[in-house]
Order: C-alpha cells, then sequence, then structure tokens
C-alpha cells in the first residue's frame, strides 16, 4: 500500500477530498494512490500546502515510519493533527 493511500485511510480522508482539493479527478488520484501513474510535481507541492508531507512521503520513497515513527499520523508526530483538521475544512 502507498504511504498515500495509507495516510489517507487513517486520516480519514477520502480520495474524492483529495481530488476536489489539488484540482483532479477522483480516477486522476485513485490512480497515483495505487501507484499505476507517479505523482508530478505541482500534486506535491499542493499537498505539501494542505497537510505538510514532504514529495518523499508522497512518492514513496521513504518508508511510512521514517514520516511517522510512531506509525500513528494522529498521534502527533510532525504535529499534522491541527493541519490536516485546518485543510480538510
Amino acid at each position: 500500500m502507498s504511504n498515500m493511500k495509507r495516510w489517507l485511510r487513517e486520516m480519514g480522508i477520502p480520495s474524492s477530498q483529495l481530488a476536489v482539493q489539488t484540482n483532479q479527478s477522483r480516477s486522476s488520484i485513485t490512480q497515483k494512490l495505487n501507484r499505476k501513474t507517479e505523482w508530478q510535481r505541482r500534486d506535491c507541492l499542493r499537498i505539501r500546502e494542505l497537510y505538510g508531507l514532504s514529495s518523499d512521503f508522497i512518492q514513496d520513497l521513504i518508508p511510512y515510519e521514517m514520516e511517522f515513527p510512531s506509525g500513528n499520523p494522529r498521534g502527533g508526530d510532525a504535529a499534522l493533527s491541527s493541519l490536516c483538521g485546518r485543510a480538510a475544512r
């Protein structure tokens, strides 16, 4: 499972929401989450703006546990809980 797919699932963010936030179709996001197509630079920049995630994490260049050592993004690993709450509104 890709980092982003796991992260979205654990945060309770639907892929349709990410599609709207990145101005893409849901199918395009699904293709990227399933590693059928590559994340583009503009995707990484927008996701960084929204959620503070690194491009290395988004593109699966680092293991999930490197970004979230506790394995739980809601556990405060990188203070993303507050960022994600603001971005989802």
